[in-house]
């Protein structure tokens, strides 16, 4: 039974009201966090961080937040780990756990994966609430390449009581940081040789899992000198780490004389630096596969480009230095890049340090710049994709690390949807269909990369999720990929019937201007979607009523439609062209979907002679 302290304290946690962009709002409260992390650099560039904290859990909903995972690798080593889980009403103790105790388990369970990460983890378990569970941890980095960064909060529905971050290290080295919407104390001391940081918050309001990460207190740690498995370097400036990538790579790129040879062969009926590039592009796509290599230093050194060449495999990184050691021996100068892949684009060009996820290729031909993703099996040449397209990423060079931005392919070519039918009614109701399904840009890369060496079952079932209609039973279908320069493009043709198509009365036929809902790609800049339809009408049907031609301008959209109805055929033409939907907010994104499907519903309604 609660005591009526323990009772009061948690009823007064389970809510917090919070003001949000002048709303109050409550937040329920699933867990109280108090902790204490301790960071200590030693001359040799080792660090040890110590946690200290205690959660106490009120509801199953926050059991989770007493979870805990490390990653284990050749420079990570767990060497403390003790959990006591207390019951508060009566401080009795519950269970205890050492290192001894925690799971294990590959960090990527994949068979084309070759890495030492290994997850050390621990989930308490809990019949009643609430439980205090008491964790301490002391973790060994033999490197300071990289610094978690430290959030006051584990968890969302998280209140904390009180957080603190001490950093240690000697002058000789230094560290660097930078605050995200830190409001509480800094203490800064020193001696001769240490320095000593430290913030402390107190009461620290709960958040929501809608928060975005620009939303919550953060500090972010990085080195100023820094050394990893014998290689030493300063990371102050983008210059002086992109030189350190390239004293890693450096002398890597030796090929054998008699593939020298091979490459040059490849490509002497080549008439540009363009068709050299899709030639061995080519080669490079058709001859050697994707394989992840997390090995100790392997994380950021790439494999030697002989032993990729001997292999027939690499990493992002070893096939990128592999495609620019081919280029080089065909006059073409090119560059390793370092990027932050994924849908995350963010990038903090003032705070150097690593943010990076993976390696591409960008190529210098004369005046002109190209980029290559190198573990593409699919992409054509010029063309990096959604992974790696819009985003600052850091060019590895002999003078040092520069700034370059990847393309935008803001041009609607890259995101347009064209769909072209036929529809032919039928008395039942239903309606025989063919029609074929173009796509440019994004969109095909999605298809291509799901139906990539698929069966025809599997490309049906994509085609299905990229139409998303209810009735449509697909007779016939093929798929044709269009892969050049820069141009990637897919067309599905199609036959079958759509069940339900239209409704039919005795004296009238109802026919929908839409069968299917546009998926607007709102990750796109601007994006151009066409249907053309043309029905054949099964019998002579005079018009009753049909919705007017529409011409919508806005600022960041247009829509047209027209409808047209002869003696045996209806023809409607619809055309979005998206100009901007970057600049628009989530809900704006919404509105404006909304606002499309709804302009291009409607029926045709005909009376039936």
């Amino acid at each position: 039974m609660f005591s009526a302290l323990f009772l009061y304290i948690f009823l007064s946690l389970s809510s917090i009201p919070i003001n949000l962009n002048g709303e109050n709002i409550s937040i329920p409260v699933y867990s109280n966090l108090t902790k204490q992390s301790k960071i200590t650099l030693l001359e040799d560039y080792s660090y040890e961080l110590e946690i200290n904290q205690v959660t106490t859990i009120y509801d199953s909903k926050g059991l989770s937040h007493a979870s805990q995972h490390f990653i284990i690798d050749q420079f990570t080593s767990l060497d403390n780990f003790e959990v006591k889980v207390v019951n508060p009403n009566n401080g009795k103790t519950i269970k205890k756990y050492k290192t001894k105790d925690l799971e294990k388990r590959a960090l990527i369970d994949n068979g084309s994966i070759y890495q030492d990460l290994e997850v050390m983890y621990f989930t308490p378990e809990a019949s009643s609430y609430p439980i205090k569970v008491e964790m301490t941890a002391r973790i060994k980095k033999s490197g300071n390449f990289y610094f978690p960064s430290w959030n006051p909060q584990n968890f969302h529905h998280q209140k904390v009581e009180q957080a603190s971050l001490e950093v240690n290290y000697p002058k000789a080295l230094g560290i660097r940081y930078k605050t995200q919407l830190f409001e509480g104390d800094f203490n800064e001391s020193s001696d001769t040789e240490t320095q000593t940081l430290l913030w402390t918050t107190h009461n620290h309001p709960p958040s929501t899992t809608d928060a975005k990460d620009t939303e919550l207190t953060k500090i972010k740690l990085a080195p100023v000198k820094f050394g990893i498995d014998g290689f030493e370097a300063s990371m102050d400036t983008w210059e002086n780490f992109g030189l350190w990538f390239y004293q890693l790579n450096k002398e890597r790129t030796s090929l054998p004389e008699e593939f020298k040879q091979g490459v040059k062969l490849m490509v002497k009926d080549a008439g540009s630096d363009i068709e050299k590039i899709q030639i061995l592009y080519k080669y490079l796509q058709n001859n050697y596969r994707y394989v992840s290599i997390q090995l100790g230093i392997g994380g950021w050194r790439p494999m030697e480009s002989a032993e990729v060449l001997s292999k027939k495999y690499g990493d992002c990184k070893g096939l990128t230095l592999f495609m620019k050691a081919m280029l080089s021996e065909v006059g073409i100068s090119a560059d390793y890049t370092l990027v932050n892949a994924g849908k995350d684009t963010s990038f903090d060009e003032g705070f150097p340090s690593n943010q990076f996820n993976h390696a591409i290729l960008r190529i210098n031909s004369g005046k002109n710049r190209y980029w290559l993703e190198c573990t593409s099996n699919h992409l054509p040449a010029g063309f990096l994709g959604a992974f790696t397209k819009n985003r600052k990423v850091l060019v590895i060079t002999p003078e040092g690390g520069k700034i370059d931005h990847t393309p935008s392919y803001s041009d609607p070519v890259f995101n347009t949807t064209k769909i072209i039918t036929s529809i032919m009614l039928m008395e039942d109701g239903n309606a025989k269909i063919e029609g074929s399904l173009l796509q440019q840009g994004f969109p095909a890369e999605t298809v291509i990369m799901k139906t990539f060496d698929k069966k025809e079952k599997e490309i049906n079932t994509i085609f299905n999720e990229q139409i998303g209609v209810n009735g449509l039973l697909i007779n016939e279908l093929s798929l044709d990929k269009i892969i050049n320069w820069k141009e990637i493009a897919t067309e599905i043709n199609f036959s079958g019937v759509v069940l339900r198509y239209f409704r039919n009365t005795n004296k009238r036929v109802f026919i929908p201007m839409s069968w299917f809902n546009w998926k607007i790609n709102m990750e796109a800049p601007t994006g151009n979607y066409v249907e053309e339809i043309s029905i054949k009408k099964h019998r002579a049907l005079d018009v009753e009523s049909i919705p007017k031609n529409i011409t919508i301008n806005k600022e960041k959209f247009d829509i047209n439609l027209e409808i047209a109805i002869d003696e045996e055929n209806i023809l409607i033409k619809k055309h979005i062209k998206v100009k901007d939907t970057i600049s628009l907010s989530s809900e704006e994104q919404k509105a404006l979907l909304i606002a499309i499907n709804e302009t291009l519903k409607g029926e045709l309604i005909l009376t039936k002679q």
